[in-house]
């Protein structure tokens, strides 16, 4: 499974690809916290693809769904309102964290 494909057809017409991260999402869900995920950028909106045990679950963000994106060391976080609140993404296989949380901020101010 690969989690940064997004097939072209389901962009809308004026949407562009925007950087990119893969690595393993600290959640809770049921009984586990780790997953593999990645997260999507366009000029639009951001898309969030996990493996949630061989299932993909796909949930879709717009950027005024976000409060803001950080980094620490190297280790990604992508904060929500309340609800869903901070997610964390350690391990990251493919991207750049710093280029990832630029864009999101530039896109959630």
């Amino acid at each position: 499974m690969r989690l940064t494909e997004i097939n072209e057809d389901e962009l809308y017409p004026t949407e562009k690809f925007g950087p990119h991260v893969e690595g393993t999402l600290i959640y809770k869900v049921g009984g586990q916290t780790q997953f593999k995920g990645a997260y999507i950028t366009t000029n639009e909106r951001m898309i969030m693809n996990v493996d949630m045990n061989g299932e993909s679950y796909r949930r879709v963000f717009s950027y005024n769904d976000i409060v803001r994106a950080t980094s620490e060391k190297d280790t990604l976080f992508i904060e929500f309102p309340e609800g869903m609140g901070k997610i964390a993404m350690v391990d990251v296989v493919e991207g750049d964290i710093h280029t990832f949380v630029e864009y999101v901020n530039e896109k959630v101010s």
